[in-house]
C-alpha cells in the first residue's frame, strides 16, 4: 500500500510538472521588413505581447496552447503549439501580408459622390476594399458564376472573408480609440500602459460593445458606460494571470 500511495505522489508531481508553462521564443515570418508591433496572445492563458523590432516576442506557454496573431499589416493567424515547437530555439510563425491594408482608402468629396453624378443607382451600397473584393469572388454572370466555384474550392473566398472580418476589428478598435484615448484608458479606467493595445482590440470583439462600435455614428456615452464595465473584466482577468504566474513562480 505505501509504494502505491508513493507512486501516485509521483504521478501526480510529474503531471503539475508537465502541465507547466515555459517561456518561448519566437519570430514572425514575412514578405515585409515591418515586422514590429505585431499582437501575440495565448489564448488560453489571456497573456499578449507585442513583437518587438525583426518580429522577435517571448510568451509563456505549454503544449497544445494556442497562439494568435494579429495586426493591421498581416492577416489573422492562430498556431497551436507542439511538442516539437518546445524543442526549437527560436519557433518561426509565417504570416500573410494583408494587401487590404495598402490599398488606398475610397476617396469622398463633401456633396460630391458616384451616386450624385449619377455613376450608380441612387441607394447603391458603398463596400470597402475587403467587402468589394468577397463580392468579386462569390458573384459573376450567369446564374452560376465559374469564379465564385473556383474560389470557394480553392479557399480564397474564406481567406477573404476572415481578412474583412479583421478589418472590421481594426476599425471598431480605431473608433473605440478616437472616443476614448489612450491616455483616458490609464487614467479613469487604470488600463495597465502595457496593456491598452490588448484592451482596444478585447474591446473591439465584445458583441454588445461591437453592435456600439459598428454604428456609422457611434453613440459615445454608451462607448464610455459600457467601457467600464469591460475595463474591470479585463482588470480581473490580468489579476488572475499575475496569480498564476505567481504560482507558477513558486513552483519554479
Amino acid at each position: 500500500m505505501r509504494f502505491f500511495i508513493a507512486f501516485l505522489l509521483i504521478l501526480n508531481i510529474s503531471t503539475i510538472f508537465g502541465q507547466e508553462r515555459k517561456i518561448i521564443d519566437g519570430k514572425i515570418v514575412a514578405r515585409t521588413k515591418q515586422l514590429e508591433g505585431v499582437y501575440v496572445a495565448n489564448i488560453n492563458t489571456g497573456e499578449s505581447y507585442m513583437t518587438r523590432e525583426g518580429g522577435y516576442f517571448r510568451i509563456k506557454a505549454q503544449e497544445n496552447d494556442t497562439l494568435m496573431f494579429s495586426g493591421p499589416l498581416f492577416l489573422g493567424y492562430r498556431h497551436k503549439l507542439d511538442d516539437i515547437d518546445f524543442k526549437r530555439d527560436l519557433v518561426l510563425i509565417p504570416l500573410e501580408p494583408n494587401s487590404l491594408y495598402y490599398e488606398l482608402d475610397e476617396i469622398i468629396i463633401t456633396k460630391i459622390t458616384a451616386e450624385s453624378l449619377g455613376l450608380v443607382p441612387k441607394g447603391t451600397k458603398i463596400r470597402t476594399p475587403a467587402e468589394r473584393k468577397i463580392y468579386t469572388a462569390t458573384t459573376g454572370s450567369g446564374l452560376i458564376s465559374v469564379d465564385a466555384i473556383v474560389n470557394m474550392i480553392s479557399g480564397r473566398t474564406k481567406m477573404l472573408k476572415k481578412a474583412l472580418a479583421y478589418e472590421r476589428q481594426e476599425t471598431r478598435k480605431d473608433k473605440f480609440l478616437n472616443i476614448v484615448s489612450e491616455e483616458k484608458l490609464i487614467k479613469d479606467y487604470s488600463i495597465p500602459k502595457d496593456y491598452v493595445n490588448g484592451f482596444a482590440y478585447y474591446v473591439a470583439t465584445d458583441e454588445l460593445m461591437s453592435s456600439y462600435l459598428n454604428a456609422t455614428v457611434p453613440d459615445s456615452n454608451k462607448v464610455t458606460s459600457y467601457t467600464g464595465e469591460l475595463a474591470l473584466n479585463f482588470i480581473q482577468l490580468i489579476n488572475e494571470k499575475e496569480i498564476e504566474k505567481g504560482k507558477q513562480a513558486k513552483i519554479e
